[in-house]
Parts: C-alpha cells; sequence; structure tokens
C-alpha cells in the first residue's frame, strides 16, 4: 500500500510543494520528509482512511511549518525557470498556425495568471494552487486544509476574484 502510495503521489506532492516554496530542493526534502512521517504515522499502528489527503495534509503542515521559519521567498524564481521555449516550439509542431496562436495566447493567459498566485492570501493561494493546480475536489481540500467545504468553496471563489482584478480580465 504504501509504495503504491508512494509511486502514485510523490510527483504531484513535489510539483505542489515546488510550487508552493519556489525551492525545488526544499521541495524535495519536505516531499521525503511527508512520506517519513506517513510511515512512522503507519508504524504507530495509524490508520489512513484517505492516504492522498492525509499525505497533502502533512505536506501543507510541513509547508506552514517551512513559512514560519522563513518567511522570505517567493514563487516568482520557480515561475521565471520554466523553460518557455521549448513549450513554443512544441506547440508549432502540432496543428495549424491558427491553432498553434490559439494555444499560445492560452498559454500566455496561464503564465499572467500564475505569476499573480503568490500575491493572494495564503488561505486562497493554498485553495486555488490545490484546486487548479493539483486538482483536488472541493472535499479533498477540506480534509486537506481542515476546514469545512463551505470555507474551501469561499476562498476559492474570493482567490479567482482577486486573480481577476490582479489579472483585469
Amino acid at each position: 500500500m504504501f509504495l503504491e502510495a508512494f509511486d502514485a503521489h510523490a510527483d504531484s506532492l513535489f510539483r505542489h510543494a515546488c510550487f508552493r516554496l519556489s525551492d525545488r530542493e526544499r521541495a524535495r526534502d519536505l516531499t521525503q520528509d511527508t512520506f517519513l512521517k506517513a510511515w512512522d504515522y503507519l508504524e504507530g499502528g495509524g490508520e489512513i482512511q484517505n492516504i492522498k489527503s492525509f499525505l497533502y495534509r502533512i505536506l501543507h503542515n510541513l509547508i506552514v511549518d517551512e513559512y514560519r521559519k522563513k518567511s522570505s521567498g517567493s514563487l516568482d524564481e520557480l515561475l521565471e525557470d520554466e523553460a518557455v521555449a521549448p513549450a513554443i516550439e512544441a506547440l508549432m509542431s502540432e496543428g495549424s498556425a491558427r491553432d498553434t496562436e490559439e494555444r499560445i495566447d492560452e498559454r500566455a493567459l496561464v503564465e499572467k495568471i500564475r505569476s499573480f498566485i503568490p500575491e493572494l492570501p495564503e488561505d486562497y493561494r493554498v485553495a486555488v494552487t490545490l484546486r487548479f493546480i493539483d486538482d483536488f475536489s472541493i472535499g479533498e481540500i477540506a480534509k486537506t486544509t481542515g476546514v469545512s467545504e463551505n470555507v474551501v468553496s469561499v476562498r476559492i471563489h474570493r482567490g479567482i476574484a482577486k486573480l481577476r482584478t490582479l489579472c483585469q480580465i
């Protein structure tokens, strides 16, 4: 069970940590710590109902602890590290010029929106990231963050509204 959980969720946990921390090495460390804590919990006789939510909850708590230790840093560095040229070349090789232009425009809009995510308040940023980057359901976000589904929905709605204002969409 544990190895299956690692195979199924390690990459997405790492991406989530990278996105939230903007430090690939620290994200890797926290992802490993997440699995170590889960292993310790299981070895101690604990039972896990939903492994995905449990792992994200552990990672969320580790990231919060990380923010408390070091409040500096930004996601902008991670966003700037993304290679745009290979992505555009890949887009160019798929389909017509009009389709390519639409995909480039769409990607530019997504990048613009992603660049504003670090400016969101922490609660909104977490909810929006889990929903749209990690593809969690409202219920999974609620379990992961320890708040009600209604609170999650409100945070997502307000986060989107704030992003619209920031992007002037």
